[in-house]
């Protein structure tokens, strides 16, 4: 299951015996090229949009274009629609492919309407996702289903034209499962149509392997300058200077040291980005975040976002960062670099991220020591 590095052909020879109709919700990006890969492998997609004009020439064409690593060509799409209840109607399988701050909007929007016991994937669960969407589908009065994530995202991709998604590698991702005790299952499940994926103990594992969390605000907060000005620079190969660099390192120490101390197996970022196909064997054996971001192949032509509140501010400190302190603060380990790009982030903005993200409380895990969230996280109770 774990086939880091899979050929093209090898990909798209998989056969889906276990699902047949297939619920993708978010067409953006990733929702575009996780729809036509699925599509691809003979299951029945519908895409669901929340907005009309975002996927217009979608509708219009009946599919999706599909350029890169996994193929060239049009891949049609049965269904592909703003009605959520049309999207969800019969899916056996449903897959949230959108920023964490649409994860609460989507799990009360599906309350009504998911069968109990469907299975649900979030790509990717940011830090923490599935413990948010577990408790806001709860909530909102939604049935029990088995909740499953990616700790980054499947496919390094770009909507390049209308219509028109580029893949540019299938990661080695992180995943997991909420409760821990269905990971076999699931991970069996989802390994046939994603076969990239490694299976990690629990959804604080995937949580604190949230790459985009350590790379970006980092990465945006000493580039303000540059971003503002609207230079459009290539954003991992010209931001990731060693000085932007080395403040990911901090972070990423700060990140193992409060795994350390929930009893969580460690590991440093350049690893978890040579899984996921993201640098080179020579970057992992130096061990150094410059050079993982300056061998980053599949990030090198990727440009700068153009505000600063982008998603890499605006998602990767409240659904990355933030988490990350409140955990930092229960275990009792200091995150004076984490906490100081969130105070940035919040000042630059002009918003409360921590009063936005996901605090432990908004987890449901508020009042549990490490033991109790270990039960709840491996047993769901």
């Amino acid at each position: 299951m774990w086939l880091v590095g899979l050929g093209r052909r090898d990909v798209l020879r998989l056969e889906v015996k276990a699902m047949k109709r297939v619920a993708v919700l978010g067409a953006g990006n990733a929702g575009c090229a996780m729809a036509a890969h699925l599509a691809r492998q003979g299951l029945e997609v519908r895409l669901y949009n929340r907005w009309e004009d975002e996927i217009r020439v979608l509708k219009q064409q009946g599919g999706i274009y599909l350029k890169g690593c996994l193929g060239e060509g049009f891949v049609p799409i049965p269904v592909i629609t703003t009605d959520l209840e049309e999207a969800l109607r019969g899916a056996d399988f449903v897959a949230v492919v959108t920023p964490a701050t649409a994860h609460e909007f989507f799990a009360r929007a599906v309350a009504p309407y998911i069968k109990a016991g469907t299975p649900v994937l979030l790509n990717p669960g940011h830090t923490c996702g599935a413990l948010h969407f577990r408790k806001v589908l709860r909530e909102a009065g939604g049935p029990p289903v088995d909740i499953c994530e990616t700790n980054t995202n499947i496919y390094i991709c770009r909507l390049t034209a209308p219509g028109e998604v580029t893949v540019y590698n299938v990661g080695g991702v992180f995943f997991a499962a909420l409760p821990g005790e269905r990971l076999a299952a699931l991970a069996e499940l989802v390994g046939k149509i994603a076969p990239t994926i490694r299976p990690v103990p629990s959804v604080l594992d995937t949580g604190f392997a949230n790459v985009n969390a350590i790379m970006h605000p980092a990465a945006m907060l000493l580039n303000t300058g540059w971003i503002e000005h609207g230079s459009g620079f290539y954003f991992y190969a010209e931001g990731a200077t060693p000085g932007v660099a080395s403040i990911m390192a901090a972070v990423d120490r700060e990140r193992l040291e409060v795994m350390r101390a929930l009893g969580l197996r460690p590991v440093p970022f350049v690893e978890v980005f040579y899984q996921y196909g993201a640098t080179s064997q020579r970057a992992l054996e130096s061990g150094s975040m410059y050079e993982a971001l300056r061998d980053s192949e599949p990030n090198r032509l990727i440009r700068a976002p153009q505000s600063m509140t982008h998603r890499f501010l605006a998602e990767d400190i409240p659904h990355g960062l933030v988490p990350m302190e409140s955990f930092g603060r229960l275990v009792g380990v200091k995150t004076p670099v984490i906490t100081a790009l969130i105070e940035l982030a919040c000042v630059i903005n002009g918003v409360d991220y921590r009063k936005e993200g996901l605090t432990l409380e908004k987890l449901g895990l508020g009042g549990m020591d490490v033991g109790a969230i270990m039960q709840y996280v491996q047993h769901g109770e």
